[in-house]
């Protein structure tokens, strides 16, 4: 777990103009997990996807943290205990979303976003498919940690298209990668460290469709000494108010400093334990 202290808040909203709402959040401050998963596919299969995504993804956090569900030795044996366990959790929960997908004509086309960010230490690693986003505010700026696993970003890797342009054209949807499309897919596993007031947002594509990067670090300076829950609806609210022609999912995670703890207090601890 982190050896600071970190709060966690999530919102998700249908927006404007659609029927249901196929993105989830999860957030869990024991486990030190924040995910965001973006589904989609007809006959509320989006919906199943990023559900199924979110909750074997930490469930399987949790058997592996409580010994339940052991790491096999032959699994990337080479990467470190963390990156294993959230690679792990992300390969399960794509085989549970595609085998799901397989076992009806209904659910034959499902797929979803995944974002999450496992705390450990000082460090945060995550891991990304499809084009939701993790963006690390510092320092009073906004640097977007993932790359979009998207035609429109690659066609910006390829000088075709400036990212302005990118974020205009109509094939910013279409994604190079998911999960639930095939049995065995990659994911983007980022690590790095964390310091006291970072603020990390994770969010799906509806939530920077409404807002810029350059607004959203404006929302995230000008809140710091809101309440974070606050500060996350707010985001969402503004978002849905620009465009809103999506589901709109945000989770704000911020690194606290951790509280010295007073040679009082540690007496009274001791006593209360005795």
């Amino acid at each position: 777990m982190s050896s600071f202290d970190i709060e966690f808040a999530a919102v998700t909203d249908i927006g404007k103009i659609r029927e249901k709402n196929e993105d989830n959040v999860l957030i869990s401050s024991d486990l030190g997990l924040g995910v965001v998963a973006d589904g989609m596919g007809g006959h509320s299969a989006g919906e199943i996807a990023s559900n199924i995504a979110v909750s074997v993804l930490a469930e399987t956090v949790r058997k592996v943290n409580t010994q339940k569900l052991k790491i096999p030795d032959n699994f990337l044996p080479k990467l470190s205990p963390v990156d294993r366990k959230l690679l792990m959790a992300a390969n399960l929960a794509n085989a549970a979303i595609y085998a799901t997908a397989q076992s009806s004509e209904v659910y034959r086309m499902m797929g979803t976003t995944l974002t999450g960010v496992l705390f450990d230490k000082d460090n945060a690693t995550a891991v990304h498919v499809g084009d939701s986003r993790l963006y690390l505010f510092r320092d009073n700026k906004m640097i977007q940690i993932t790359t979009d696993h998207s035609l429109a970003t690659e066609h910006v890797r390829r000088g075709l298209l400036t990212r302005a342009e990118a974020d205009r054209s109509k094939i910013q949807n279409v994604l190079t990668r998911a999960m639930g499309i095939k049995k065995n897919i990659e994911f983007d596993l980022l690590k790095f460290p964390v310091k006291p007031n970072d603020i990390l947002l994770l969010c799906s594509d509806g939530l920077y469709k409404g807002l810029s990067e350059a607004e959203m670090a404006q929302q995230l300076k000008e809140g710091q000494q809101m309440p974070l829950v606050k500060l996350c609806k707010q985001l969402v609210r503004i978002s849905n108010e620009n465009d809103g022609q999506d589901n709109i999912s945000a989770v704000l995670i911020k690194v606290l400093p951790t509280k010295k703890v007073t040679f009082k207090q540690r007496i009274k601890r001791f006593f209360s334990k005795a």
